[in-house]
């Protein structure tokens, strides 16, 4: 009876704990996905902002070249040199079309002259874009192609003549742009209109529908305007307005393909000049698999516990009983001599007990041991993502770099990328195996390894980031004769961790710098990684390879505690200090390999 009421107990204890430990976890990963979404979007907005900036001014540049006179002033001109100069603007520029229109609204020529679908000849007096444009105004408009059907922004200007305006020069951008900024695969996005309508997603399914319903007659207004054609601006919400939609931390979404509603965590960022909206979405669900995986993990800790406390318990008790056992055997030698041979059967038999309880208590000590070490190994899980992003960033952009080429026809180059590809497939699996033998008894063997080879792999995997951020690699000639006792994959790792870093410190910095320095005595060899960022304050420098603290709003912290511990292992060194041209300087110090490479 006394023992099923402390099993019992012990099980409600256990449910409440898991109950506390999934609220927590819960919590924690819902406040994650939210705080890592409103970073995402507003990313996202911030560089769509400036894309659109880039051609919002063009037209009333391109409107005040006298060569588009000749063709709104004069029907007899031959407007196949317009044509052509549209033409050669749009390439330049990068535009999906330019073209000019009359006053009427009728366009008289276009860079797409050449098309089946071209613009030479279509009227958009009903456009906004060219009612505010021939009013004197810079239009901006976004809308599906009505001779295309492609989706894309409008951006015009009135072309003067002798101060009278005489027609618009519009340039139209293709919002496929969106496609190549946004990186995140794991997260949703949608970009809606002041009035909610999505027409932009990276759910199909959620294009041309509202955020919220939509009454008849702004229905019917958004569908005569052809804004985006005959689409029904079906809501995906029922709530009352974008107000009270935006404000929702956690919302569900019904899609025509789901017969289910689907719990999203959202963010919103609000792009001002365009009149939009981008909306961030990341499934809710990605918390529930935290829950369920602190649950488990926690479930197995705690009953471990258990089993061992039990054991404790049963040794104590086995402890006690001997005690007694051999009071009563002293006594019963005295008494009864007649009886010693029993008696010692009686007393080997009890201390054969008593190996077989030490035994089991070892076994038990011995299995917490490991249960230590594998939660370790849970928490060390998280830094996987961290230590493998960078070779999985690289080898996409090696794809899409490679459907590029494939349809330029450029094999080579394309078999190339693919090498390139399979070497850093193979570098993740050799982090993932590395991993795996964490678990197991280190040993003491050393891999030599030349320093200038893994550095500039290293930069070989950020060197688009690098371009991308328009970062000026500062860096020495790089001996090819130095060699360290290091495992190359985990040192290259240290080393892209690093640069990844400055990186992402010289977000906002003006004429980003990086630089890479070897210094080599005769038994050490020195690495200086260095940046022009904002640096470290006193107390980040103390505290920059303690786990978990992190300087990044989306960071975990562990990046630079791994790549202290993994130089530690090659019996080096990892510190921070002061770039004597500001920004902060990281120097690696590893012993020299003296011998030879065969």
């Amino acid at each position: 009876m006394r023992k099923t009421k402390c099993l019992g107990l012990i099980v409600i204890v256990g449910i409440l704990l898991n109950i506390l430990i999934g609220q927590l976890t819960y919590q924690q990963v819902k406040q994650h996905l939210a705080e890592k979404l409103i970073l995402d979007v507003n990313q996202l907005g911030q560089k769509l902002d400036a894309q659109l900036n880039r051609y919002s001014k063009l037209p009333e540049v391109l409107a005040n070249d006298p060569r588009l006179l000749a063709p709104l002033t004069n029907e007899n001109h031959n407007r196949a040199d317009t044509n052509q100069l549209l033409q050669q603007w749009a390439k330049t520029l990068g535009a999906d079309t330019i073209y000019l229109i009359d006053h009427s609204g009728t366009t008289l020529a276009a860079s797409n002259w050449q098309q089946a679908n071209s613009f030479v000849g279509q009227n958009y007096a009903f456009r906004p874009y060219f009612r505010q444009a021939i009013n004197g105004q810079l239009g901006q408009y976004f809308a599906l192609g009505a001779s295309s059907d492609k989706r894309g922004y409008y951006f015009s200007a009135p072309v003067y003549n002798q101060g009278e305006i005489d027609g618009v020069i519009t340039i139209k951008v293709d919002l496929s742009l969106v496609e190549d900024i946004w990186q995140y695969e794991e997260i949703e996005y949608a970009i809606a209109d002041h009035n909610g309508v999505i027409f932009y997603s990276s759910e199909d399914n959620w294009l041309y529908r509202s955020l919220i319903p939509l009454n008849e007659e702004l229905k019917t207004q958004i569908i005569n305007s052809r804004q985006y054609g005959q689409a029904a601006l079906l809501p995906l919400t029922q709530y009352r307005n974008l107000t009270e939609f935006s404000n929702q931390e956690i919302s569900d979404l019904t899609s025509p393909s789901q017969e289910q509603a689907t719990s999203y965590v959202v963010a919103s960022h609000d792009m001002v000049q365009a009149g939009w909206s981008i909306y961030g979405f990341s499934p809710i669900q990605a918390a529930y698999q935290y829950v369920g995986q602190a649950i488990m993990m926690f479930s197995v800790f705690y009953a471990l516990l258990c089993l061992a406390l039990t054991s404790w318990w049963q040794t104590l008790n086995t402890q006690k009983a001997l005690a007694q056992l051999n009071d009563q055997l002293e006594q019963l030698v005295i008494k009864r001599t007649k009886n010693l041979l029993e008696t010692n059967q009686q007393l080997r038999e009890t201390i054969e007990q008593y190996e077989r309880s030490q035994a089991e208590l070892k076994q038990t000590q011995s299995e917490l041991v490991q249960a230590a070490k594998l939660a370790m190994l849970g928490e060390l899980s998280a830094s996987i993502n961290h230590e493998i992003n960078q070779p999985l960033a690289a080898m996409r952009t090696y794809a899409e770099n490679s459907r590029k080429l494939l349809q330029k026809e450029r094999y080579d180059s394309v078999a190339g990328n693919i090498e390139e590809i399979i070497k850093l497939n193979q570098m993740v699996a050799d982090i993932i195996a590395r991993f795996k033998v964490f678990a197991r008894k280190a040993n003491d063997n050393r891999e030599r390894t030349v320093a200038a080879d893994s550095i500039r792999a290293a930069i070989g995997l950020l060197r688009n980031r690098l371009i991308k951020q328009g970062v000026i690699l500062r860096m020495d000639e790089l001996p090819n004769d130095i060699m360290i006792n290091a495992d190359a994959v985990q040192f290259e790792q240290v080393i892209i961790n690093l640069l990844s870093n400055a990186i992402q410190a010289l977000a906002n910095a003006h004429q980003p710098q990086i630089g890479i320095k070897l210094d080599s005595g005769d038994s050490l060899v020195k690495i200086h990684i260095w940046d022009n960022g904002p640096g470290l304050d006193d107390g980040q420098k103390k505290r920059i390879f303690t786990p978990f603290f992190t300087t990044k709003s989306d960071g975990l912290g562990l990046g630079l505690t791994i790549s202290r511990r993994i130089i530690d292992s090659f019996s080096g060194s990892l510190t921070v200090t002061d770039h004597t041209g500001g920004g902060a300087e990281f120097i690696i110090t590893l012993p020299r390999c003296t011998e030879e490479l065969e």
